[in-house]
């Protein structure tokens, strides 16, 4: 009896906190190489069993989830956010917001995502996509609407350039606005 509940518990410990703990951070983006490979180990296999990606190799496509904003505090609905970032070297992007059971946030704002297709980008070669429950004056928008506490952003990159190489500059920046209630 006691193999099983040490058994239990290593697994919940393992798919709860090894979520960022068997990936590599770049800022405050997580990125698990092994995603979509076939040296992928049984943690990392349940970890993206559990959050539903279904991973191809890092040679075409790459993954990298964002938990918490500029302050180290779980993403929230009741805040809002600022995305900001350039042009990324592959062929497609995208940044989703999924709510915190890990599906799309239940909301009929049409607006659970942002891509290099339909991006506006400014004067200074930058976008910007605020992520809030509501769009305001932004041209950008990831609605968070109904995501609740602790949602994430997934950002995808499709078919890296092979120089590709993910850093703090290179991808996109969170920068918590403003929170209701000043959480």
């Amino acid at each position: 009896m006691i193999g099983v509940v040490l058994g239990a518990a290593s697994a919940w410990g393992a798919l709860e906190i090894g979520r960022t703990n068997f990936a590599e951070q770049y800022g405050a983006w997580h990125f698990n190489r092994a995603a979509g490979s076939t040296a992928a180990g049984p943690y990392s296999r349940a970890i993206i069993a559990r959050d539903g990606l279904l991973a191809l190799s890092a040679r075409e496509a790459m993954y990298f989830t964002l938990f918490a904003d500029d302050q180290g505090r779980p993403l929230s609905e009741s805040c809002i956010y600022e995305l900001t970032g350039r042009d990324l070297d592959a062929r497609w992007w995208s940044v989703t917001l999924y709510a915190d059971d890990s599906f799309l946030a239940q909301n009929n704002d049409r607006a659970h995502s942002v891509d290099a297709s339909r991006i506006s980008y400014s004067a200074d070669g930058y976008w910007r996509a605020r992520v809030s429950p509501v769009k305001g004056d932004a041209a950008n928008w990831i609605s968070s609407r109904a995501a609740r506490r602790e949602f994430s952003l997934t950002l995808r990159v499709y078919n890296p350039q092979r120089d590709f190489r993910p850093s703090e500059q290179t991808l996109p920046r969170l920068t918590t606005l403003s929170c209701a209630g000043g959480g």
